[in-house]
């Protein structure tokens, strides 16, 4: 007993000693004079605090001792990320700590990250507070390291997720701006030049493709536009209204998506089924951009769903419809082969698969050429065969009227209003009633053998396509 009395005091004791202890010490990221730029994403420490300020143990100095302070939120944040350098060489280091707001890496499927201002402020154990530099895309703090200087910095977040966290010499954060701004430039001015000559070549030939294709390409320049930080710049946007946009931006991709794919394939022509399924996935798409309004991850989240779909059932119905003799669909395959690639390429990299930094911009930039795919297709059935001439339509007109002379059975097809006229003695010697043939031309499928469906809607598909025939 009296062992036990002796031991109970010092039990006590230490037990005190260990709740009072901090907590384990960080370790101190060394930087050295020749390192461009380091990855502090795999080291630092997130915390969460009951209150608007937070207790942290240092990251051990020269001396060895391990401190602790306390750091009070200037925005009543709760979320913190802690981490430490140090600066082992004999000279005096400026760094840059770079937080980009938007990161298409590992930003999820549903639900997604769609950026956000993510650092309020970063508080060090010792000297200065870093002064924040000027950036519409990312938050960028400088901070100087004295020689033999061990610093601990405590940043306060303005949301739960960091998605990467950089510290940058000076001039190469600077040629790294630039050699992307650069890049983001030629893209964006291919885009905008590929968007503007589709809208021309719809006020010159009218045919439906063509505005379709064009609503795709400034679909894609006004997507690139919010991702490479280009919009905010001219119309001066808030973090919250480019999340909007760039949700809108996803949704409107996919809706021009699937409108230039019914357009280009005609599926009003010959397939009523798929007409229908197409409206009501517009419909559903085009509520999308004002769910983004609310609730932009949401209304991402599903349209990256749609997005995916839609590349996949339409490589699906392209490849059908190409076994089935419908010459177009077989010149759309490589394109969209093309962007079922693009689209499994950032269903890796939004799920996190791919890490690199450079995926982001070469998956926009392989977006606009699939576009260019899309016009040179579409530009090939703009210039292809030419308009009938006048000696054509002539002689066009010459043999329709010997057919009605000889008394045969002939059909009209008017074929911007998809209605067909035919002889009162067709549907006679058919058995219908007057009129029943007269109408889009897809209802004459109903009345074929099945075996000479396709080949009719190929015949008709190839006189549109040639002008002639």
């Amino acid at each position: 007993m009296r062992l036990i009395r002796c031991l109970a005091p010092i039990a006590l004791g230490l037990m005190m000693l260990v709740a009072a202890s901090p907590a384990r010490a960080l370790d101190a990221v060394s930087v050295r004079g020749d390192a461009p730029a380091i990855d502090l994403t795999g080291v630092i420490e997130h915390q969460r605090s009951d209150a608007d300020r937070i207790q942290v143990s240092t990251a051990p100095g020269t001396d060895g001792i391990v401190r602790r302070i306390e750091v009070r939120a200037r925005e009543g944040g709760q979320n913190w990320v802690v981490f430490a350098l140090a600066n082992n060489t004999d000279d005096q280091l400026d760094r840059l700590i770079v937080a980009p707001h938007y990161r298409i890496v590992s930003s999820g499927l549903l639900w997604p990250d769609l950026g956000l201002s993510r650092i309020a402020t970063i508080t060090p154990s010792t000297g200065d507070r870093p002064e924040r530099q000027e950036s519409p895309t990312a938050d960028v703090f400088r901070v100087t390291l004295d020689p033999g200087a061990v610093i601990t910095f405590v940043a306060e977040l303005r949301t739960d997720k960091l998605p990467q966290l950089y510290l940058w010499e000076p001039e190469a954060y600077k040629d790294k701006v630039n050699s992307f701004t650069l890049y983001q430039g030629i893209v964006i001015g291919i885009s905008g030049l590929l968007a503007l000559v589709l809208t021309i070549l719809f006020v010159v030939k009218g045919s439906i493709m063509f505005p379709a294709a064009a609503a795709l390409a400034w679909a894609v320049l006004v997507y690139i536009g919010v991702d490479f930080g280009f919009w905010g710049k001219v119309l001066d946007m808030s973090n919250n209204a480019e999340r909007i946009w760039r949700a809108a931006g996803e949704a409107i991709l996919a809706a021009t998506l699937l409108v230039f794919l019914f357009a280009y394939l005609n599926l009003s022509r010959w397939h009523v089924r798929y007409s229908h399924i197409t409206v009501g996935w517009l419909a559903f798409l085009g509520s999308l951009v004002a769910l983004a309004l609310f609730d932009p991850a949401v209304a991402s989240g599903i349209a990256r769903i749609s997005l995916v779909l839609i590349a996949f059932a339409g490589f699906a119905l392209i490849v059908y419809l190409s076994t089935h003799g419908f010459d177009r669909a077989v010149l759309l395959i490589p394109t969209w082969f093309l962007l079922v690639v693009w689209v499994v390429a950032a269903g890796m990299t939004v799920a996190g698969s791919v890490t690199n930094d450079i995926v982001g911009p070469a998956l926009l930039g392989g977006l606009v050429l699939i576009v260019m795919l899309i016009g040179f297709t579409v530009m090939q059935h703009a210039f292809a065969g030419g308009g009938a001439t006048t000696g054509v339509v002539s002689d066009i007109e010459r043999r329709a009227l010997a057919l009605a002379g000889s008394g045969d059975l002939i059909w009209d097809w008017d074929v911007s209003a998809d209605k067909v006229f035919t002889s009162p003695e067709t549907e006679a010697l058919l058995g219908l009633k007057r009129g029943t043939l007269e109408g889009p031309a897809a209802s004459w499928l109903e009345v074929l053998h099945p075996l000479d469906q396709d080949r009719f809607r190929a015949a008709l598909d190839s006189v549109l396509d040639q002008r002639r025939g």
